[in-house]
């Protein structure tokens, strides 16, 4: 959010590590509520990851539990709050269409998001239900976006041809779980948000597929789970592609899990976003922005060098054949993409419009070539559990 427009601005005052935020605000008794027009705005991170308010009102300082605000119709509320508090004028510059509405329950703080804590996955879980309901136009409305399906979506109907019992690991709003269900296979779906299973479950419905669908509310981390009620071997094939097993601080137990619940000789899919990406290495380098073309080497990778917006952890491919080599063995790599720019840049593919099918059939040929199908902004594995 831009600064507020004149110190009358009826605002508090954010206390965040990197100094103090002007914001407007709406109270009721015992709570604050504040509101982040854009997703990639620091300061909602930094509150969310510390667990921690520190307030500055007008009528003193005071201190409390944040956590976002999901449901759409408390969402509404609390924006007709601001809506009322600030006139219609005023709301439709500062608070129309927000990323994020946040709710501080004032009083003792907890602890804080720290990685791989069950606050930072509840951090998690509530980010995404964020996003469930707009999730769809965030992948089709970027082309960059589309590219990845595309290619992700290729090689899972041709490797996954024969296969009957399906696991995917981060669903999302169902991107490829609604192909693969209309292709016949069964999806045992896991995702983390209970907002974006419910999105899956009804395409599903509204397809005619749900009898195909299983859907489980889990955290990557917590596959194991599936042993218990599916059974160890019980799936003939695997799958996770952009995005859960980059929000994972520890592979280890997914790389285990994964291993028990898939037969010997079945496949796994994955493509994760890349420690080493290009198109971000050469472009910000010439540009004089090491910060930016390195922005992926620390993890997780700082917001503003991350278009998540939550704390993302990239690997290399070195990382994951280090991970996954001791029960799978890799049958193909590519870059996804190497030389189109990642979906946060896809302004530069747009200057290209006219020829941007011709540039990413060349992209696709040169992200299957050593070295670039190591420099993707993702790479795309397949991989063979072990017999």
């Amino acid at each position: 959010m831009p600064p507020l427009p004149t110190p009358e601005f009826d605002s508090l005052r954010l206390r965040t590590s990197g100094g103090s935020v002007p914001l407007g605000y709406a109270r009721e008794p015992g709570r604050i509520y504040l509101v982040a027009r854009s997703r990639a705005a620091e300061w909602p991170i930094d509150l969310l990851r510390t667990g921690a308010a520190r307030l500055d009102l007008p009528d003193g300082a005071v201190t409390g539990r944040p956590d976002l605000v999901t449901d759409p119709g408390e969402r509404e509320r609390v924006l007709g709050l601001f809506r009322d508090r600030y006139g219609r004028d005023a709301f439709a510059r500062w608070y129309d269409r927000p990323a994020r509405v946040i709710r501080v329950t004032l009083g003792p703080v907890g602890p804080g998001a720290d990685a791989g804590s069950p606050a930072y996955y509840a951090w998690l879980q509530s980010e995404f239900d964020n996003v469930a309901d707009d999730y769809d136009r965030h992948i089709t409305g970027n082309r960059i976006n589309r590219l990845l399906r595309d290619r992700s979506l290729a090689i899972l109907r041709t490797r996954f041809a024969g296969a009957r019992r399906l696991l995917e690991v981060g669903c999302g709003s169902g991107m490829e779980t609604l192909p693969l269900l209309e292709l016949g296979h069964e999806v045992t779906a896991v995702d983390i948000s209970a907002r974006m299973l419910a999105t899956v479950r009804r395409k599903a419905e509204a397809a005619d597929v749900g009898s195909r669908l299983t859907t489980r509310e889990l955290a990557a981390r917590d596959l194991a789970r599936l042993r218990e009620t599916d059974g160890p071997g019980s799936f003939d094939a695997a799958y996770s592609t952009y995005g859960a097993l980059n929000c994972e601080p520890d592979l280890g137990p997914v790389a285990g899990a994964l291993a028990d619940l898939l037969r010997p000789g079945a496949p796994f899919v994955t493509a994760v976003y890349n420690r080493w990406c290009l198109f971000e290495l050469a472009g910000y380098s010439l540009r004089i922005r090491p910060g930016r073309a390195f922005g992926r080497a620390r993890n997780p990778v700082p917001v503003g060098a991350s278009r998540f917006c939550v704390d993302v952890y990239a690997h290399s491919v070195g990382d994951f054949e280090r991970l996954l080599s001791p029960r799978f063995e890799l049958e193909r790599l590519e870059a996804v993409p190497v030389v189109l720019p990642p979906s946060d840049l896809v302004g530069y593919a747009d200057r290209f419009d006219r020829h941007f099918d011709r540039l990413a059939g060349w992209d696709a040929r040169l992200g299957r070539v050593w070295p670039f199908n190591r420099l993707g902004d993702h790479f795309l594995m397949t991989w063979v559990r072990r017999r």
